[in-house]
Order: C-alpha cells, then structure tokens, then sequence
C-alpha cells in the first residue's frame, strides 16, 4: 500500500474525511472498495461498542462517520448530502432552528435541527454533527428558530421564534418537515395549544 493510501486512511481514523478525500484527490487515487467495507465494519463494530459501554455520543460519532465511508465507498466523493435534511423524533415537542451550511465539500444546504432547551445549543450540536460526518472546512448560519409541536389529530405545528436568532421562514421549516414526514399535515400557527 502506497504511504498517500496509508495517510489517508490514518485520516479516516481520526475522522478527518475531508482532508482524506482531499490527499486522494491531490494524488489522483481511490481506496479500494474492499478496504472502505472493511472500515465501514470497524467504524460499525465500534459504534456498537461505545453503545453498550453507554458511551452514546461516541457512538453516534461512528455511526456518522459509518455514512460518510458509504458515500465514499459508492461515489468515491463525501458531501453535504450526507447530512440529514431534517431532524425531528417522532412525537417532539420543543425548539427547532434551520441551519444554513456550505463549506469545501457541502454545497450550500438548509437543515432543520431540533432537540434543545436552547436554540443556540441546537446550533452548537449541529456544527458537533457536521464535524461527526468527517467535515472540517464549513460555515454554519443560524436561518431562525421556532416552536414545533405533535397535535393529538398528528398534525404538527409550528410557531413562535428564537429570541436569539429570530423566526425561520415559515416555508422553509414546513418544507424541511415535509421531507421527514411526508403523510402529515404540517402548519404555521400563532399559538399552539393542546
């Protein structure tokens, strides 16, 4: 094995995927398919050990990285379109905030984030995120937040702003939402109530 191969692989190790893909890119080399499935095991085998060990931020770490290798393996490129578009469990009821990203490898993209007490920790855990998927050169960009909540008839609501970061556009939010839940009904109201 070449030492461009071997570096670049020590890269991957230390999820550094971009500069990864960059060095290969630079020599005008792939990585075997072989080599990334072996990896994609590991990085896997690895996830499922920091879960039992309850190390569940580790383990999600590699379960980010396990997407990237796969886009890598199948295209012999990582990019942005490996970050999901919308985040949003089943049932939430809280703060969500669109983030804009672009950097070297991730072409300009809008996500909707939620999962927080505060809408600037929501933004902190998704430049986390970006970084978790082998990202190093990015800009994020706060879009706005808002208040999301799963009515009782299973449609979800949104209203309301962040203090912070002001209200996201109400279109792109019920957009980004409509991704993850195609069937439901999605709205903007000026308050939501049980």
């Amino acid at each position: 094995m070449s030492d461009t191969r071997k570096e670049a692989l020590q890269l991957i190790h230390r999820g550094l995927l971009e500069s990864a893909q960059a060095l290969l890119r630079q020599h005008n080399i792939t990585l075997d398919k072989p080599v990334l499935t072996e990896l994609i095991l590991d990085f896997q085998k690895q996830a499922e050990t920091e879960k039992k060990a309850n190390n569940i931020r580790a383990s999600i770490q590699y379960q980010r990285r396990t997407a990237s290798l796969e886009m890598l393996r199948e295209g012999n490129h990582i990019s942005g379109t490996v970050l999901p578009t919308a985040v949003l469990p089943e049932g939430y009821c809280g703060k969500i905030m669109l983030v804009l990203v672009k950097g070297d490898c991730i072409s300009e993209r809008t996500c909707l984030r939620s999962g927080d007490d505060w809408h600037r920790e929501i933004v902190r855990s998704f430049e986390e995120e970006v970084h978790d998927y082998g990202f190093e050169k990015f800009i994020i960009s706060p879009q706005g937040g808002a208040f999301a909540e799963f009515q009782l008839d299973g449609t979800i609501a949104l209203s309301g702003s962040s203090e912070e970061f002001g209200r996201c556009r109400r279109e792109d939010a019920i957009q980004l939402i409509q991704t993850a839940f195609p069937d439901r009904n999605t709205v903007w109201c000026d308050m939501i109530g049980r």
